[in-house]
């Protein structure tokens, strides 16, 4: 007879095993069958093309490389030797096929398994960057939605956006400031200045970085063929949105949303009152920083609204000179519906406790724009706070950095470009070793909240490092996260809504719970050890997920996570 304390309960829920022990829930690594993942998308020609076997158990039996349309073997391959993961307790062999550079649709092949397909080819990116891209359009708020690709559509929706929730020194509470527009922020119809400006700022230092890879009719959205790029005609969505939430005196609304979660409805079906949530210095900060590039970006194209954007960007910053430490205007019961996106149980970084990051974000970006001195001035006074860091609203001075150091117009000693650099390339280099002491190569080993986020930023800092130095260990490693995201995982899976062979199926998202639709291009949170959902299972480091549509701490997608990957991927390519 068993003591009652030791007893164990077993419950096979599908592909899982939970076993139970004295209260504590344990959730067994499902696929501990044998596999092959790969990138389901595939591999560029002359870049590296690596797999895992996983949980074989003949640990030399050699691996072909079958061609998808004739059915012959390409090359044989001997697997690495076995090592053991510590994060998954996978056994993984690695599967090098570098070598092969001819384009093509081809499988990996050992006995009886096989692996999903995948391509080789020099465009190999280029159908997953447009989706990740069109799935803003589908996104946006304030309009229909009648998507031709997708057949993806729904009536105009929150039309009313939204109510000033509590009085402040310039608006009464109640007061209605047109803010229709702008993209629902995640799974819910939210909208926040914080994650629209890093998605904002990232993309259009994307564009700047590489115009020609983004022409006008790329995403086949309503404004193709306007003459200006769908990726700039799209950014535009998020900016004039973000224009409605500054007040009189240049300070920024943080955030409009409901006071309660919204029901499982369509958009256009949400009839909740919204309501535009108090102004910080933070999100301050991260607006003149967005609407500076901004300012620059579109210059050349649509000089008007350059010098719109130019204007909101000063007088945030002319606000933010009246502030000398951060302020948020914030009420308990503000993020009764909606995210707080500030510090809070889940998000405790130091740096939301400062709004200085995001301020010298500001400043290089302001510099660059108008090479006016008293930016240049703020930005080298407090450079020397910061390390190179995660890119992310909780931190985005890293893109100023970067920025700064890009831009070869800006005057300064190259002893201050040089320590940037170096900045730069000792965090590449910490993240090297992760990606070594990985079974599944991966640099981000904190499996947080949007940890698949961090993974798409760790590879972007790698593909920097790349540019700097020419080194072909970063060039590696950042194509090892995109590798990850994208099926070679411990899931063989891709994060993303319809990409690969079997991609994320569940996507924590209402519009899509709603009409029991798939929104393609969603790339979502990943591996969450705190799993607030309580339905993923908790302190399995890089297992912490669950493709279920209840999982908002693992399976939500969010604007900003999107924006990183598609830098990823586009600096790749250009690298190839």
């Amino acid at each position: 007879m068993m003591n009652r304390s030791h007893r164990l309960l077993v419950i096979l829920v599908g592909a899982f095993s939970l076993i139970i022990t004295s209260g504590n829930w344990t959730q067994l690594h499902a696929a501990a069958s044998a596999k092959i993942v790969v990138n389901q998308v595939g591999y560029l020609p002359n870049s590296p093309k690596v797999a895992l076997l996983v949980n074989s158990d003949t640990s030399k039996q050699p691996i072909e490389l079958v061609d998808s349309t004739t059915k012959q073997t390409v090359q044989i391959i001997i697997p690495s030797q076995p090592v053991r993961d510590r994060d998954s307790n996978d056994r993984l062999q690695t599967i090098d096929f570098s070598q092969i550079q001819q384009q093509g649709k081809y499988f990996l092949r050992t006995g009886s398994i096989e692996s999903y397909p995948f391509s080789i080819a020099s465009n190999v990116y280029q159908e997953p960057i447009i989706k990740l891209l069109r799935s803003y359009y589908l996104q946006r708020c304030g309009v229909a939605i009648d998507d031709p690709v997708t057949g993806i559509r729904h009536a105009p929706c929150h039309l009313r956006d939204g109510a000033i929730a509590h009085k402040d020194p310039i608006n009464q509470a109640g007061k209605t400031i047109p803010a229709t527009g702008g993209w629902h922020d995640a799974g819910d119809y939210g909208k926040y200045v914080s994650t629209t400006a890093v998605t904002t700022g990232r993309l259009l230092s994307l564009y700047e970085n590489n115009p020609k890879a983004f022409p006008d009719r790329q995403l086949t959205i309503p404004e193709s063929g306007n003459g200006i790029p769908d990726l700039l005609d799209e950014m535009r969505v998020g900016l004039d949105w973000m224009l409605s939430m500054q007040r009189l005196d240049g300070a920024i609304y943080r955030k409009l949303s409901g006071k309660k979660w919204p029901s499982i409805v369509a958009p256009d079906e949400d009839s909740l009152p919204r309501f535009i949530y108090g102004i910080s210095t933070p999100e301050t900060a991260k607006f003149a920083a967005a609407m500076a590039i901004a300012a620059r970006v579109y210059a050349p194209l649509q000089p008007q609204q350059s010098t719109l954007y130019l204007k909101a960007a000063r007088r945030a910053w002319d606000y933010l000179q009246t502030q000398s430490m951060m302020k948020v205007d914030w009420v308990d019961g503000d993020d009764s519906g909606s995210g707080k996106y500030l510090a809070s149980a889940t998000d405790t970084e130091p740096s939301l406790k400062i709004d200085t990051d995001d301020r010298l974000w500001a400043a290089a970006e302001l510099f660059i724009t108008t090479r006016e001195s008293q930016f240049d001035r703020y930005f080298l006074q407090h450079l020397p706070k910061f390390d190179y860091t995660l890119f992310e609203w909780k931190d985005p001075s890293a893109l100023g950095i970067a920025n700064y150091l890009s831009e070869s117009q800006i005057p300064q000693s190259s002893q201050i470009k040089a320590k940037i650099a170096q900045q730069i390339l000792n965090r590449a280099d910490a993240l090297v070793k992760k990606v070594s002491t990985s079974g599944y190569h991966l640099a981000n080993h904190r499996f947080i909240w949007g940890s698949n986020k961090m993974t798409a930023t760790d590879g972007l800092t790698l593909i920097l490092a790349y540019r700097l130095t020419d080194g072909t260990a970063y060039r590696q490693a950042a194509i090892d996260q995109i590798d990850y995201l994208l099926g070679r995982n411990p899931f063989n899976q891709t994060f993303v809504t319809g990409i690969g062979t079997h991609p994320v199926r569940h996507v924590n998202h209402i519009f899509a719970r709603a009409r029991k639709i798939d929104i393609p291009g969603l790339l979502v949170g990943g591996a969450n050890n705190d799993a607030q959902d309580g339905l993923a299972p908790k302190h399995r480091g890089i297992l912490s997920y669950l493709d279920d549509d209840k999982s908002y701490a693992t399976n939500e997608y969010a604007i900003d996570y999107n924006a990183e990957l598609i830098a990823l991927m586009s600096l790749v390519a250009a690298q190839e």
